[in-house]
C-alpha cells in the first residue's frame, strides 16, 4: 500500500470516529509525538499502537471536536505531510482553540511508524488553563 493511502485510511477512520480502524494502520512499534507543555494532557511521546490509542483517548476525554479539516496531503516516498486546521472545545472549562497544523507521518510496509505534529501549542495550552 502506498504511504499516502495508509495515511488517508487513518484520517478516513478518524473522520468516521472509528478508533480501531484508525489504529489498524499504525505499526506495533510506532513513535507518536506531540511536543508541547505539560498543560496539554496529550502532549508527549507515545510508543506503539497502544501508545497511539492512549494519545487519542486523552484527546477525546478532554475535548470536543468542533472542526477538524484536512486541507491537503503531500507525499514524498514514505513520508506524508498533512496540512489542516482544527477547532476544539475543552470540556472542563468551555474554552476553545483554533489552530492550523502540519502532521508528518512516516510509513513502512503500509503502516504509520512515526507521527509528529507541528502547531501552535501555546494556543492549545492557553485553552486548558
Amino acid at each position: 500500500m502506498p504511504a499516502i493511502d495508509a495515511v488517508k485510511a487513518h484520517y478516513d477512520a478518524l473522520a468516521r470516529r472509528d478508533l480501531n480502524a484508525a489504529l489498524d494502520v499504525i505499526g506495533d512499534d510506532a513513535i507518536w509525538e506531540f511536543t508541547g507543555p505539560p498543560e496539554i494532557p496529550f502532549a508527549g511521546r507515545w510508543i506503539g499502537r497502544g501508545g497511539a490509542r492512549e494519545f487519542f483517548e486523552r484527546i477525546s476525554s478532554t475535548v470536543e471536536v468542533k472542526e477538524f479539516k484536512v486541507a491537503c496531503m503531500i507525499a514524498d516516498g514514505d513520508t506524508v505531510a498533512v496540512f489542516g486546521s482544527e477547532r476544539f472545545l475543552v470540556k472542563c472549562n468551555g474554552k476553545e482553540w483554533a489552530v492550523d497544523w502540519v502532521q508528518v507521518h512516516e510509513v513502512r510496509d503500509g503502516r504509520i511508524v512515526r507521527f509528529r505534529e507541528y502547531t501552535d501549542t501555546a494556543a492549545i495550552a492557553e485553552a486548558y488553563a
